[in-house]
């Protein structure tokens, strides 16, 4: 029993050894100070400009000492993310960085304590290629500007959440825009406009390939029906002149 006890013990202990070293830190001193330079002037409470694998968030914070930025995960609780190149500005225009902001990680989430509880609070994060997704941690207006030579007008390869934004081109790139959030996550899957090509290219391909399977199957069974009929297999009862045995109509 001892023996099975002690056993119990040091299975619990390895899974929680193993769940601890798990938890890897997204942040680093390294990343917290790279240099960025932020676009601050922004009518929207809240700018994401997406780039490549990277994004920039502006975030207007308004009678707040701090803001968590985390992402939900499918399983209902919170990850931290990676956070980069933090950096405050203050009313007066002022931009300060970590000297004068706390970043603190967690296992649900990364806390900044903001050095004013009124300003802009600016980071870089990192994301999927052709696919953003992130938490509102604002509320008020809010705009993505995605990479140059990217849509979200065809629906089969586009999908933009939540809905109700507006959304125009300026210099090959698409502004999207809520005047109001009201939802918890904005998601946007967009495309290259050359891969409209591709797939209307793929669709065709296939479209001959059917047509071409379809004609095959249809000589086939031609072919098989005219071997039925020579072996006399397909006989039609209505169209045969002999009439049945007495007794049998």
């Amino acid at each position: 029993m001892n023996r099975r006890l002690l056993a119990f013990v040091s299975l619990v202990a390895l899974v929680t050894l193993a769940g601890c070293a798990g938890f890897g830190s997204t942040t680093s001193e390294e990343g917290l100070n790279e240099e960025a330079s932020y676009d601050w002037d922004t009518d929207a409470d809240a700018t994401i400009n997406v780039s490549g694998g990277e994004y920039q968030a502006v975030y207007t914070v308004e009678n707040r000492s701090s803001i968590r930025l985390y992402e939900s995960t499918r399983y209902g609780d919170d990850n931290p993310i990676d956070v980069r190149a933090v950096q405050f500005r203050y009313p007066d225009g002022t931009v300060v960085g970590t000297e004068e902001i706390d970043v603190q990680e967690t296992r649900s989430g990364v806390t900044i304590e903001l050095p004013a509880e009124n300003g802009q609070l600016a980071f870089t994060s990192e994301t999927q290629s052709n696919n953003f997704a992130t938490e509102t941690f604002v509320e008020g207006s809010y705009e993505v500007i995605l990479p140059p030579g990217y849509r979200i007008d065809n629906f089969v390869l586009a999908n933009v959440r939540p809905g109700g934004y507006e959304s125009e081109t300026v210099d090959d790139r698409v502004h999207i825009r809520w005047d109001e959030m009201n939802a918890s996550v904005i998601s946007v899957r967009y495309y290259l406009e050359r891969d409209v090509y591709l797939f209307g290219g793929l669709i065709v391909v296939a479209s001959i390939g059917a047509i071409i399977a379809g004609a095959y199957v249809y000589r086939q069974m031609q072919e098989l029906r005219r071997k039925r009929e020579e072996a006399g297999l397909d006989v039609d009862i209505e169209e045969d002149d002999r009439k049945p045995p007495p007794g049998m109509q």
